[in-house]
């Protein structure tokens, strides 16, 4: 009975990750990709141009500028977050965003 509880727990846990990479995947595009976009107001940005710890600290220290507070909720970017440390440099697979030209 133990290992039913346990292994649902795994799976729901497992189910919600990818759940949160993708809807990060989603909100990069659609929130970042707004301004990070070739010829946009701020330089083109994907996940592989830094390491996970580069992107989660950017972000822990509120380094990015303008503030995005009005435009994306603490949530999102933790999603968004997620996302860019799934798919960084030093990541098993370091993936370009395709945010639309």
């Amino acid at each position: 009975m133990k290992w039913r509880t346990v292994c649902c727990m795994a799976l729901a846990t497992a189910i919600t990750t990818t759940a949160a990479y993708a809807d990060g995947g989603a909100l990069f595009l659609q929130k970042c990709g707004s301004c990070h976009k070739k010829g946009g107001q701020a330089a083109p940005v994907n996940p592989a141009d830094k390491a996970a710890v580069v992107w989660e600290k950017f972000f822990d220290r509120n380094r990015h500028a303008p503030d995005i507070s009005a435009s994306i909720s603490a949530d999102e970017v933790k999603s968004v977050v997620e996302y860019l440390k799934k798919f960084a440099a030093d990541s098993d697979r370091p993936e370009t965003a395709a945010i639309p030209k």
